[in-house]
């Protein structure tokens, strides 16, 4: 998928290639016109017709209600050109521009209100994130099809993990990974082994949580997905700690740094910071 990517990237105008990073900032993985144009600070018309180039290069698909959707391992790709290419203030503007639109327009319909949790989300309003997630799941139970009802059971699970019902979030988590395998959805089914382990880790069971983590690592290698690689041994860093074990918390946490780099990734000085923090 990632030579797919590649491919299809160089072939864009620079508009559209600029586009494409830029989504791969934005929390989730559907968009509406509206939010692409705040995300690129461009008229709503250009980004509807910026995305309809990315759709006619295999990059965006078109979703029911005039959204486009940039699926998960397609949004890393994006996300790591996005730091390759644009500078630290270009992200951080698109992002602050986009996270303020879904925090400040109205409710509207379910995949509004997903939005705007995994903005609560990505600004770590815990509570505010899980109340809103808690409503995009009603909403997704009665007017979704099967695939957004376990997006949105996943998202909520993760801010349940943040705000401390771990108990809640395993109930939600649990049955993900083996749902999002019979889709087919890999990589999907990769991050929610990574939350639930998470979850297990709340819960002080690391060696379950060891376990999860090992086969999400697994999935995310082949998806190809560098960043998702790096979290996952952030994840197995914890899971060490709460060991007891600071020899495996520094190894995990040398790969991590070692591939968020590679993207490159802000979080590659956070991995670097804690390992250096334990010493030798």
């Amino acid at each position: 998928m990632r030579a797919n990517f590649e491919n299809a990237y160089r072939e864009l105008p620079p508009e559209a290639a600029r586009m494409i990073r830029l989504l791969g900032l934005q929390p989730g993985e559907d968009i509406e016109p509206a939010a692409a144009a705040v995300l690129a600070d461009v008229p709503e018309t250009d980004a509807e017709g910026l995305l309809r180039t990315l759709a006619e290069h295999g990059l965006v698909t078109e979703a029911h209600g005039g959204r486009f959707r940039l699926p998960g391992p397609l949004r890393d790709y994006a996300r790591e050109r996005a730091e390759r290419e644009e500078t630290a203030e270009d992200r951080e503007a698109a992002v602050r521009r986009v996270l303020d639109h879904y925090l400040a327009g109205p409710g509207g319909d379910g995949t509004r209100v997903e939005a705007e949790g995994l903005a609560l989300l990505a600004r770590e309003r815990w509570t505010e994130a899980a109340e809103a997630l808690e409503d995009g799941l009603r909403r997704a139970e009665r007017d979704g099809d099967h695939r957004e009802v376990l997006l949105a059971r996943h998202n909520l699970g993760r801010a349940l993990i943040e705000t401390g019902d771990a108990d809640r979030a395993l109930d939600l988590l649990g049955p993900l990974p083996d749902a999002f395998a019979t889709l087919p959805d890999r990589y999907h089914r990769g991050r929610a082994l990574m939350s639930l382990g998470q979850a297990y880790l709340r819960l002080r069971r690391p060696v379950t949580a060891l376990n999860l983590f090992g086969q999400a690592l697994e999935i995310m290698r082949a998806e190809e997905t560098v960043e998702q690689q790096g979290d996952v041994f952030v994840h197995i860093a914890d899971a060490a700690r709460l060991r007891g074990d600071p020899v495996a918390e520094g190894a995990a946490l040398d790969r991590a740094a070692e591939l968020y780099a590679c993207v490159p990734s802000p979080k590659a000085d956070r991995a670097a910071e804690r390992r250096a923090a334990l010493g030798s």
